[in-house]
């Protein structure tokens, strides 16, 4: 444990995300348990995530009854012995007195936490769409969520909604047998009065297939959505809500669970693998808090909380909004790069990375994130960071060309400028002086030094970018960066390298050949959408110019995680 102190909003959604085995479904089941019994967990030994939880409530004991009687049954078995029955658990009045006496509520909620908690388990989901015996009596306490869909009609039309905006089909809850029993789908037929159920209208409600018969995925959902339709609990723990959903699907459970969590005043507090999950969330406006676990080096749990203010910056730009960048949380580490031709490129490279030494760094653990060009580098940097998630930012070398944007994004980096400014303005000097009159002479001279000899040779797509190039160095000193990448440093070489060194101590991986283009120089496709293909065709993501520029990034990653 990391003895980070963490804050949830009291009305929203908490998303807890992180790497596979970084200890979500730990977390979420002892968070459980504390709510159960606060203090007192601790006697049968240490937590592995959660050491400790804060339990509140608001209002007088008087509203505490209140609740309990609009959400429950009153029972009483015995005169003077009055309990609280719903599904999944009674408590008695007196134990009511006892644990909400105080504000602060420290041995836990005990009995209570069954009417004022909800896990949900992914297993055991089916469970409450399973058909269930209809009760002796209406006047009887519900003793599973198809009871209480059997009292309430405005519920069983909302669950309805919920299964057609999720699966494009129908709820029904058939109660004309001895069962209740949902059902997908809806009869062709008008409703009867109860008494008037004819032969007819029976055999078109069996027609519809029963729910428990369908796809894992609308059993799963729809069992998650039963409890938190059917009961008021405070607080909502879920644990993989995407289970069995595809990406849509995923996002808009994400959705409905935020609105519900708003319009009902709910705490939820979720883990998922799923960014689609996530982006519902989101998109739904309700409060969100998110918290990213990892493993520290000992295999401890450790939690990073989310500067959310962060997060609806980049959720409010209309480009970064639908890059991969939330994946960033479920990853290890993330590798930002200017576009995403460079990640597709520098992806396909770590795949074929021959791994060196014992460590070894598997593709799926790292992330590459577009960034929108080098302005979108320090938001997402600032983002990441704030989650604890090892971040990496890889440039075209060009970013030297302008030193406030370098600056700012060093210092997203939490990096110190200062300490590199000075090797900044010896080594671009060079770059940064007036440049010379041009007359054409200066142009044709190295034009006839470039293709004087080959003047037999076709005149292809690489000829016309040898010529583009040695016609932009004329114009500007800082094409020659992108063009010759780190040898266009002619002075000041000692000043480059220390400066390009701290860059990297900081997180910051220049390309050292100038630009992507450059690792494939042989390539017959300048840019645009044809040269990844052309560049991959040719193997030049396995190239050792390429090589040397990965594991000089996974390198960075290395220090970052530490």
């Amino acid at each position: 444990m990391s003895g980070e102190t963490l804050t949830l909003p009291n009305s929203g959604v908490t998303v807890i995300v992180g790497p596979n085995n970084a200890g979500k479904s730990t977390f979420l089941r002892e968070l459980s348990s504390h709510v159960k019994h606060g203090s007192r967990l601790r006697q049968y030994g240490t937590p592995k995530s959660v050491y400790g939880v804060q339990l509140r409530h608001t209002g007088t004991l008087a509203d505490t009854f209140a609740w309990f009687a609009q959400h429950a049954k009153e029972h009483e078995p015995n005169p003077g012995d009055k309990y609280f029955k719903a599904p999944g658990g009674n408590i008695s009045q007196h134990s009511l007195r006892e644990i909400f006496s105080n504000s602060e509520i420290e041995t836990g909620v005990e009995e209570a936490s069954e009417l004022l908690c909800l896990f949900g388990d992914p297993w055991q989901r089916p469970g409450y769409i399973t058909s269930q015996d209809k009760r002796d009596r209406q006047s009887s306490p519900a003793s599973h969520p198809l009871h209480i869909l059997q009292d309430r009609p405005d519920l069983v039309r909302e669950i309805d909604s919920i299964s057609q905006q999720v699966f494009g089909q129908g709820l029904t809850l058939d109660g004309i047998g001895r069962t209740l029993i949902l059902r997908v789908g809806k009869s062709e037929l008008p409703s009867p009065k109860v008494d008037e159920v004819t032969e007819e209208y029976w055999a078109d409600i069996e027609r519809l297939p029963e729910l428990i018969e369908q796809g894992d995925g609308m059993k799963s959902l729809i069992g998650l959505m039963m409890p938190l339709v059917t009961a008021s609990h405070e607080v909502v723990l879920i644990d993989e809500p995407e289970a069995f959903l595809h990406p849509p699907q995923a996002f808009t459970l994400g959705k409905i669970l935020g609105e519900m969590s708003h319009s009902n005043g709910t705490q939820v507090i979720l883990a998922t693998h799923d960014r689609n999950i996530l982006s519902g969330i989101l998109q739904s406006g309700s409060d969100v808090s998110i918290i990213r676990l990892d493993r520290n080096r000992e295999g401890g749990s450790i939690a990073h909380q989310l500067n959310v203010e962060d997060l609806k910056q980049i959720w409010e730009d209309p480009v970064l909004r639908y890059t991969n960048v939330l994946d960033g949380l479920f990853h290890k580490a993330v590798i930002l790069a200017e576009a995403e031709r460079d990640c597709n490129f520098y992806a396909s490279a770590l795949d074929c990375l021959p791994q060196e030494g014992t460590t070894r760094t598997l593709p799926r653990d790292i992330l590459f994130v577009p960034a929108g060009g080098k302005d979108g580098f320090p938001r997402l940097v600032r983002l990441l960071r704030s989650a604890k998630v090892p971040v990496v930012v890889s440039p075209d070398l060009d970013i030297l060309n302008d030193r406030s944007k370098l600056r700012t994004l060093v210092q997203a980096m939490d990096a110190d400028w200062n300490a590199l400014d000075g090797y900044y303005n010896r080594a671009t000097a060079q770059f940064r002086q007036p440049p010379d009159k041009t007359v054409i002479r200066d142009v044709l001279q190295p034009l006839n030094s470039l293709l004087g000899d080959r003047q037999s040779e076709p005149y292809t797509a690489m000829v016309r970018k040898e010529i583009s190039a040695q016609l932009r160095t004329k114009e500007s000193p800082w094409a020659r960066i992108k063009l010759y990448g780190e040898l266009a440093f002619q002075t000041e070489r000692a000043a480059a390298s220390d400066l390009l060194q701290g860059l990297r101590q900081a997180g910051i991986v220049p390309v050292h050949v100038g630009e992507l283009e450059c690792f494939a120089r042989s390539v017959d496709v300048a840019k645009g959408p044809a040269w990844l293909p052309a560049a991959l065709t040719a193997g030049a993501h396995k190239g050792e110019d390429t090589r040397r520029h990965l594991r000089a990034l996974l390198d960075a990653t290395s220090r970052d995680s530490r």
